[in-house]
């Protein structure tokens, strides 16, 4: 995972990555400055605006046909003019380029900041190069998540323990944004911690201890990206089932989910105060609110059944392929046949697991001996890992849909606002396609599975990504 986010954190030109310059520019805010952006620090470091030009970043999203210019050679025509760019423009705000997260939620940056100030003696490629090696270092535990969940879902399965965090590890989009200056990387992380936890609850119930965790890292992930909220609801049902199941410990599970709120309602209640004095919004920075987006010929009138047919439709086409390698400022694909082939595996993983839930009343999943270590999850735990892929794409449905009511435009959407829930939904990927084959044959499909995705992610750097920006 190390060595392989290092190379594509390499291959990468300058502010490839969505939004990269912007999140850097909040570290370099922090890093110069010693504090948190306030109500008055709306504007990029001139440092950053001035390399947005020298990286011809303004002409990139969305548009495959451009190229950056100083990213046609080994050492390009511009690579030397970051060298030049005054120190003095690390903290200066003249040039009033605009920053759209200099007021969203700070705890990734404030973090960074700290790796900005050790090493901040190269110049900005340098820096920002050192920024991208912390993402790729604090994204990596995923993997590690992944092998706990699959662990607990599969006690005595060492194929899926091996193959489903392969999967992870190799996943194109996952390495992609755990390889460029963002906060994604460990927002997943975050996210995959949840849904162990919650797989712990289900197995050994809810106590102070799971409510401590459960509500120390939703903080934590809620102050990364506030996108995380979107797990409260699993939290809730999770903490509903686990009362009505255990009568006898009612009183327990209320207290710990006292604690828990406590958790959460302190440093999350600092923020959406603080997110209401600077944005006008408890928890988001609205670009189109300040200004920052223009949107042309606003639509108010999108009723919520077409909006509901589009975006399933969205979500079945550009979310998945956006989902698994849709490089860069999106500008950056593979063959269409590759999406073909996804899909065409995605339907097979989907019928195979239905196939398997119409035999669950003939072929019983024993939760007794999930308990004790000896078999697979039940049911219910499996219904919730659902729960955890479809929830998420509820409610950015619902945002979006309220999003075009009030502002007369969609919110816009990306695979990588659903990728916290990368681990579960590879896991489907996997039984399903295991559920269609004959026992015998499912050693091959592990291999199969785990080389593929590994040649996918070479294949994606090597073959298209280097030869996009480089050849």
């Amino acid at each position: 995972m190390l060595v392989k986010g290092v190379l594509w954190s390499l291959a990468f030109p300058l502010w490839q990555g969505p939004d990269e310059d912007d999140h850097y520019a909040v570290i370099q805010f922090i890093g110069e400055t010693g504090r948190l952006p306030d109500e008055a620090d709306v504007y990029l470091p001139d440092e950053v605006t001035l390399s947005r030009v020298l990286a011809d970043v303004g002409r990139l999203p969305y548009a495959p046909e451009q190229r950056q210019g100083f990213s046609r050679t080994v050492i390009g025509p511009r690579e030397a003019d970051f060298a030049e760019l005054p120190s003095s423009a690390r903290s200066s705000f003249e040039l009033q380029g605009v920053g759209k997260l200099m007021h969203a939620t700070p705890l990734y940056y404030v973090l960074a900041a700290v790796p900005y100030r050790l090493f901040d003696g190269g110049d900005l490629l340098a820096r920002a190069q050192i920024q991208r090696l912390l993402a790729v270092l604090v994204s990596s535990p995923i993997v590690i998540v992944a092998y706990h969940i699959v662990r607990l879902l599969f006690p005595l399965d060492g194929a899926m323990r091996l193959t489903v965090p392969t999967l992870v590890a190799f996943h194109p989009m996952i390495t992609e944004i755990s390889a460029v200056v963002s906060v994604d990387g460990l927002y997943f992380v975050c996210y995959s911690i949840l849904i162990y936890l919650s797989l712990r609850v289900f197995r050994d119930g809810f106590d102070w201890r799971y409510g401590l965790a459960i509500g120390s890292v939703f903080a934590v992930g809620v102050l990364i990206k506030p996108t995380l909220n979107g797990y409260a609801p699993l939290i809730a049902l999770l903490l509903a089932y686990d009362w009505w199941r255990d009568r006898p410990r009612r009183w327990q599970i209320v207290k710990a989910a006292a604690l828990m709120a406590v958790v959460i309602a302190v440093p999350i209640g600092w923020w959406m105060q603080r997110s209401w004095r600077l944005n006008g919004d408890l928890f988001y920075f609205n670009p189109v609110v300040e200004g920052h987006r223009i949107i042309q010929n606003p639509y108010y009138d999108y009723a919520f059944w077409p909006h509901l047919v589009d975006y399933y439709q969205s979500v079945w086409g550009g979310i998945f392929t956006t989902w698994w390698a849709h490089f860069g400022w999106l500008d950056t694909a593979l063959p269409p046949w590759v999406y073909v082939v996804l899909r065409a595996l995605t339907v097979l993983a989907i019928i195979g697991l239905v196939v398997r839930l119409a035999q669950i009343r003939s072929r019983p999943i024993a939760s007794r001996s999930w308990a004790q270590g000896q078999g697979v999850a039940p049911l219910i735990v499996w219904t919730f890992l659902a729960l955890s892929l479809v929830v998420p794409i509820v409610l950015l449905q619902v945002y979006d849909l309220t999003f075009w009511w009030e502002y007369g435009n969609g919110r816009g959407l990306q695979g990588r606002y659903w990728l916290g829930t990368v681990v579960p939904m590879l896991t489907f990927f996997t039984l399903g396609l295991l559920f269609l084959t004959p026992q015998r044959w499912h050693a091959a499909v592990h291999t199969w599975l785990r080389s593929g995705m590994v040649a996918l992610n070479l294949v994606a750097l090597l073959g298209y990504i280097i030869p996009r920006y480089y050849l």
